[in-house]
């Protein structure tokens, strides 16, 4: 194979396509902070709304700042906010993280949600009990304490 053609094939270009726009969130949000400690590992969840109470960002923050385990948050927490940005509904997202297993684990600082498997099922339960109706947060497996 020529020099040329294995140059060519490195600089592939991947085409998106551009069906999803994003809904950008207004300038001035509603949403809420809450404080959580998930198996010794003390952090905050931040969400903000479109003004239709629909889910537009999340965003976590633990206090081991500069660790793995907040730089992983900070990805995750901007995936997730640009996925229900272009339309991805919420339930994908609980039906995706609620239960997955890894440290930190343990019981958890909140009243409706006892113990997580790790810090994306606790954020998902959260999320689920306060963004999505009862109804479909039980068909997901998610109960409120």
């Amino acid at each position: 194979m020529a020099h040329n053609d294995v140059a060519q094939q490195r600089r592939r270009v991947i085409r998106m396509e551009q069906h999803a726009t994003r809904e950008q969130p207004p300038r001035r949000r509603r949403g809420y902070t809450v404080r959580f400690d998930v198996g010794g590992v003390t952090g905050h969840l931040t969400t903000n709304a479109y003004p239709d109470g629909k889910l537009g960002e999340v965003w976590v923050r633990v206090d081991q700042q500069g660790s793995p385990i907040s730089g992983f948050l900070d990805s995750l927490s901007a995936a997730v906010s640009l996925g229900l940005q272009h339309g991805v509904p919420l339930e994908r997202y609980v039906a995706k993280y609620v239960g997955m297993r890894f440290e930190p684990c343990g019981p958890v600082s909140d009243p409706e949600i006892e113990y997580a498997h790790s810090l994306p099922d606790y954020v998902f339960r959260r999320l689920a009990l306060d963004y999505l109706d009862t109804r479909t947060s039980a068909e997901l497996g998610i109960r409120g304490g």
